[in-house]
């Protein structure tokens, strides 16, 4: 009879005859001594020759030979929350494979056929196993009144040379084996004080003891999954038969059992590297060990809990079950405030925990998710304690953490621009705090402040300079952005109870402009538009206006690969609204037709931070007198005192700028537009054209179903990539709007266009390896701001101590 080191000698070679004695020993935590030793005796008694396996060796073997597998994934996993409300542990994809199913597969390596899964929470979920890979499915109808014992009981009549093992283990290579010479448990050496079930052995390998504690220091732990010879699996199964319904055995794990009747239910140690075998208690240890999980966990209440936080899965952490509270709440933490989030309806508007409040966050639906949030205002001998230090660690860590994360996007928001350093300077000169009422062509000194005649040189040159660029003989830049615009227009234009036509949001019109103007009490109608031409039906536009006796037109394109051609409208006895906030720069550039310079009774405004890279600020034109007064001695000082002077003055300077270099910048962003639509075509995508060019804008327009829509803008969100999702009319349904201004600003050629487009490719793939995408986001130029001035222009504006910042 041979004892187990000379077995498993044998069954290893067996898998790999090629295996050296050093070999031998490092699989087997052994003496390179007792190997050969072990080794020379089996050659002696004819099990094996050299490195063949002799008749002897292999009828023995098959003596000793795996009958099945029971898989054991009944457990709710509350440790694992909130991945585990959504689905069994044992099923999510771990490194690219479903955790079972991965197990599943090292089995039949084994040659194991037989595999039987004891399912109980969400059982549904594992029936889609039974076809693919034949399994036999068993359910415990206890699983959440009895510990994994029930599980193993369940099965009871499978049980015979039998691995035992969990869904949700991960092992890095296949330690199933074939053949086993008794029961074992494999396990790992753990340094250091260790909450797992410790074990000594004697020289065979054989579990003598068994312990947890404080003795468990620097020692062999049991972790991973089991083997249950027939003599295991009897005896197992008459105790459990004898003590099931007692109320102590209720909490037991299986191994706990073992425990108590060591005697009858010894096992052997199979020994493992400490790097092969991986149990992941939580979400945040699984994050360490696959790094998809850090940005993406397929999690709708993860994905819920982000977008009403405005974070990234891999901000949410130190998350806890509450079970014991209710089992669908859970705490967590995010960005140091503490947090209680029940998946379930939930009326309470404050939930008492530990001593301490957590108040309901009133901007999540309740029918989705509610979340708490720890009130942290402490009442301290009658007063509000206040820590200055941690609300300026706060606001030192978000305002780091805002300049981090624009410096690592991918930016393709189509809303957005940065401003240069030149435009930037007014903004730090002490502006901002400076009144002065009225603009350019209202300014009355004994209306104003004294001082503030310093401030009218700016309101002037702006006038200036848009009389020179756009042709307006009338400037209005109080307002502080593009919708204030339209608020200020249609207050001091309009009266109660006119009628106007607008924009359907549906066909890329702004989604805010029809509720500001009904509740200032206009009448609305919607603009026919064409889906073919991608603009308004001009005919039926000048019927209706003429029929329904139409007043107002405001036009507000939000989404606008094709510039609406407005001056079709027949404006001789109404007026033209035209909201130009996403083609300002193009218009400024001469690349964009501008309708002030040919059509009466029109008012041109924008907000000034789209394709005109400027501060968000407003800006009014027209060269109608009539409609000028209207606003002009309105606005400012009935609806608008403080108009941000920093803000206008930055304005200014951004003018200046983009009358230097606009033209270079709007032809490069144009080409950006239509090189990357063109490169995402050619990737499968389907970009919406108008005529033969994919835009005449900073705009692309990407046609998806629901599906692709949602799962790009998910991934974008964890890969850092701005962009818009679009469910309209206008998109057939579903899509994705891009941008380019931004990436133009930066001057990114052709070859890093060739990168984006990339990037956008793999956004659309299911099983994003968010790692590559991040990969690839490295290899694209910096962020460096191009047409603007050089430094040397910006060096009279600055005192003498900030020079010796800038080279030249």
């Amino acid at each position: 009879m041979i004892n187990k080191l000379q077995f498993e000698i044998i069954r290893l070679l067996d898998e790999n005859e090629e295996f050296s004695n050093e070999e031998l020993a490092s699989k087997l935590f052994k003496d390179n001594n007792l190997i050969e030793s072990a080794r020379k005796n089996l050659e002696e008694n004819g099990y094996i020759s050299g490195k063949e396996i002799l008749p002897s060796g292999k009828k023995m073997l098959e003596e000793h030979k795996i009958d099945n597998a029971i898989i054991l994934a009944a457990g709710m996993s509350t440790r694992f929350v909130p991945l585990s409300y959504e689905q069994p542990k044992g099923l999510l994809k771990v490194k690219g494979e479903v955790l079972v199913e991965r197990q599943i597969c090292q089995l039949r390596e084994k040659g194991i056929q037989e595999v039987v899964i004891v399912v109980g929470y969400m059982k549904e979920k594992f029936q889609y196993l039974v076809d693919k890979y034949g399994v036999i499915l068993v359910e415990s109808k206890e699983y959440e009144k009895k510990n994994n014992h029930s599980s193993v009981y369940a099965a009871k009549r499978y049980l015979k040379n039998t691995i035992i093992t969990s869904s949700d283990l991960y092992f890095s290579e296949n330690i199933f084996q074939t053949y086993a010479y008794d029961a074992y448990y494999s396990s790992v050496y753990m340094s250091g004080k260790t909450a797992e079930r410790g074990i000594v052995t004697d020289e065979d390998d054989k579990i003598l003891k068994t312990m947890y504690g404080d003795k468990c220091y620097d020692i062999w732990v049991t972790l991973g999954y089991a083997y249950f010879n027939k003599r295991f699996s009897e005896n197992f199964v008459k105790i459990l038969d004898e003590i099931y319904d007692l109320p102590d055995t209720a909490g037991k794990f299986w191994a706990d059992i073992q425990d108590e009747h060591l005697e009858e239910l010894y096992m052997y140690a199979k020994y493992c590297g400490a790097d092969v075998i991986h149990e992941f208690d939580s979400l945040e240890e699984l994050r360490k060990f696959d790094y998809n999980y850090q940005k993406k966990s397929n999690s709708k209440i993860m994905q819920k809990i982000c977008y009403v936080l405005g974070v990234t899965e891999d901000q949410i952490i130190h998350i806890e079950s509450l079970k014991k509270i209710k089992f669908s709440m859970f705490k967590f933490e995010c960005k140091e405030e503490t947090y209680i989030c029940d998946i379930q309806e939930n009326n309470n508007d404050k939930i008492n925990y530990q001593g301490r409040v957590y108040y309901l966050c009133r901007d999540v639906i309740r029918s989705t998710i509610t979340l708490y949030k720890l009130d942290k205002n402490i009442k301290v001998n009658g007063k509000r304690e206040y820590n200055v230090e941690g609300d300026l660690k706060y606001l030192y860590q978000a305002t780091n953490e805002f300049k981090e994360y624009h410096q690592r996007t991918l930016p393709l928001c189509a809303a957005e621009n940065p401003t240069s350093e030149f435009t930037n300077i007014p903004l730090s000169c002490g502006f901002q705090e400076r009144y002065i009422m009225n603009n350019t062509y209202s300014f009355n000194m004994s209306d104003n402040f004294i001082g503030c005649e310093k401030l009218l040189p700016f309101y002037q040159k702006i006038s200036e300079v848009c009389r020179r660029m756009f042709g307006a003989v009338y400037t209005d830049p109080r307002p502080f952005t593009g919708m204030n615009c339209i608020d200020m227009i249609v207050k001091t234009v309009c009266e109660h109870g006119d009628k106007i036509m607008l924009l359907g949001k549906e066909y890329g019109g702004h989604a805010s402009v029809k509720p500001v103007v009904e509740r200032l009490g206009l009448k609305t109608y919607e603009a026919p538009f064409s889906m073919e031409t991608l603009d308004l039906k001009y005919d039926e536009v000048n019927a209706m206006i003429k029929k329904e006796n139409i007043k107002y037109i405001l036009l507000a394109p939000s989404d606008v690969i094709r510039p609406l051609d407005v001056e079709k409208i027949d404006t001789s006895s109404c007026v033209l609204m035209w909201d130009c906030s996403q083609l300002l720069g193009l218009i400024a550039a001469g690349l964009c037709k501008n309708p002030l310079e040919h059509m009466k009774n029109i008012i041109m405004f924008a907000g000034t931070h789209k394709t005109f890279p400027g501060p968000a600020s407003g800006l009014i034109m027209t060269n109608e007198k009539s409609l000028h007064d209207k606003m002009e001695m309105t606005i400012n000082p009935k609806y608008l005192r403080h108009s941000q002077m920093h803000q206008k003055i930055s304005l200014l300077f951004a003018l200046v700028e983009f009358e230097k270099y606009g033209v270079e910048y709007m032809t490069h962003m144009v080409h950006c537009s239509n090189y990357l639509g063109k490169k995402l075509e050619e990737k499968g995508y389907h970009i919406v054209k108008t005529g033969d060019q994919i835009s005449y804008t900073h705009q692309i327009f990407i046609e998806c179903d629901q599906d692709t829509m949602n799962r790009i803008y998910d991934n974008a969100y964890r890969c850092e990539v701005t962009l818009n999702k679009k469910t309209k009319n206008l998109f057939h349904g579903f899509g994705i709007r891009l941008g380019t201004q931004e990436i133009a600003r930066y001057n990114w050629n052709d070859d890093a266009l060739d990168l984006v487009a990339e990037i956008i490719k793999m956004l659309a793939v299911e099983d994003l390896d968010i790692g590559k995408v991040m990969e690839l986001k490295k290899k694209l130029p910096n962020k460096e701001i191009y047409y603007t001035f050089p430094q040397k222009e910006i060096l009279p504006f600055l005192k003498e101590n900030e020079k010796k910042n800038y080279s030249i």
